[in-house]
Order: C-alpha cells, then sequence, then structure tokens
C-alpha cells in the first residue's frame, strides 16, 4: 500500500520504516528470529522496491541504508534494528537487573549451555563486531550511538567498493561538500523511479558506452560525437557537457 500510492520517494521510504519495519521490530523480544530469517527478510524488502522501482536492481545495496544527507536513501535495514534491539535488551538485563536472582539463573544456567541461543551472548557478540561501546548515560543516547556505528560500516562498505564507490571518493579527493552535493536528497521530492535512476547513474551503474568500455573490456571505445569527443561517462553528462551547459 506504501509504494503504491503518489509519494514522494523521501517519503515511501520514510513511511517503510516507520509503519512497516518497525512493526517487526516489537517481535524481536517476543520471537526467536534467527539472523538468516532477518536477512532473508532485508533481501525480501530490497526485491519489492525493486518491483516498484524505488530501487534501481544495478544500484548499490549498502547506499540504501546510508543516511540522506551522507547521500543514501536512509532505509532503515532490518538487520541492524534486530542488533539493536538485542544491544539495547542486555543493556538493560546488566543494568537495571544486575542484582535479581532469576536473571542471575537464567545467565548462570546459559553459560553453562554452549549451544543455548542466549541474547546476552549475541549482544555481546554484536558489540564487539561493530566496535560498540555503551558508555551512554541514557537510552536514546545509546540507540544514536549504536545507530551512527553501524551507519558508518554502510558508508565505508560503499565507499570501498570498486565501481560503486567512485563517485563518493571523487567527493572526498576533490575536497567537495557531500552536506550541500546531497541536499538534493533531502529537499526535493522527486518520485522513487527518478530518484532511483539518478542514483545508479551516480553509481556508474547504467550500461553506457564509457561503461562497457571501462569494465566490459569491449573493444570499441565509446566516444561521444558532439562534445569535443570526450568520454561519454555519467559524470561528464550531468556536469561538464558543453553543449548540455548551454541550455
Amino acid at each position: 500500500m506504501i509504494l503504491e500510492n503518489k509519494l514522494s520517494a523521501k517519503n515511501k521510504i520514510t513511511a517503510t520504516g516507520a509503519s512497516a519495519i518497525l512493526v517487526v521490530r516489537y517481535s524481536f523480544d517476543i520471537i526467536n528470529w534467527r539472523l538468516k530469517e532477518v536477512r532473508q527478510t532485508d533481501r525480501k524488502i530490497r526485491q519489492i522496491l525493486t518491483i516498484h522501482k524505488m530501487h534501481h536492481p544495478k544500484a548499490d545495496t549498502d547506499r540504501l541504508h546510508v543516511k540522506r544527507k551522507g547521500g543514501g536513501k536512509g532505509l532503515l535495514q532490518i538487520e541492524v534494528t534486530y542488533k539493536t534491539e538485542i544491544i539495547n535488551n542486555a543493556e538493560y538485563l546488566n543494568t537495571k537487573y544486575a542484582e535479581d536472582q532469576f536473571v542471575n539463573i537464567g545467565k548462570s544456567h546459559k553459560s553453562i549451555q554452549p549451544n543455548m541461543n542466549s541474547r546476552i551472548k549475541m549482544a555481546a557478540k554484536f558489540a564487539e563486531l561493530q566496535q560498540i561501546n555503551k558508555s551512554s548515560n541514557t537510552k536514546k543516547e545509546g540507540n544514536q550511538h549504536i545507530k551512527a556505528k553501524f551507519g558508518d560500516s554502510f558508508k565505508k562498505k560503499w565507499e570501498s567498493k570498486v565501481m560503486h564507490g567512485q563517485y563518493i571518493r571523487s567527493m572526498d579527493m576533490q575536497l567537495i561538500s557531500q552536506e550541500d552535493t546531497f541536499l538534493w536528497l533531502l529537499r526535493v521530492h522527486l518520485k522513487g523511479e527518478t530518484e532511483s535512476e539518478i542514483i545508479a547513474a551516480l553509481d556508474q551503474a547504467l550500461q553506457t558506452k564509457y561503461h562497457a568500455t571501462k569494465y566490459y573490456t569491449q573493444k570499441k571505445i565509446a566516444k561521444a560525437d558532439s562534445v569535443n569527443n570526450l568520454m561519454r561517462h555519467i559524470e561528464h553528462i550531468i556536469s561538464t557537457c558543453p553543449i548540455l551547459a548551454k541550455e
């Protein structure tokens, strides 16, 4: 229902995170979710977004979960929500009920059962992998700290990719302001199909002559006929093309 209405791409992503993904969040404390099932659900969400043209099939998947002010779409990932809930629940038990006899009995029982699925063990593992240090005084600050860590990991993965990370790496090398560059993702309310097409273009994921020559080693070198034989790649078309600049 959310993806079928006429909302802008930004509002659809916000509504998906606020209504659809947060509904699943409440089940993490009740149902014993496995990490494999959580990741399958994330893949299913990306497939649905692709079907409704909210995500280009060739675009980067990590960028989908980066905040909009950082160049992504800002979609909440269920895996991140799941790990955040596990870490917060374990922290709550370790602080609020540290002296509770029943909690301590449960901890001691799980500690002698190596194959038992313990939330506290899982939380320690997740926090160690993301190098999360729970030093915040309030729960809100703790959640922001955990989400910021996961958000940084998404951006690093996106930037490290050979093809999809070219645009963000070139911005870092040329000292371009990312905040001003990605302002259109925050303020301009484009349709989902238009926004996904632009992001795929910035990811160098669209099939152009330059793309085919660069990544598929075709013999023919792609050149633009009407732009002084400059290579026809996306950055040239949207920035320095003298023909388009006259318009």
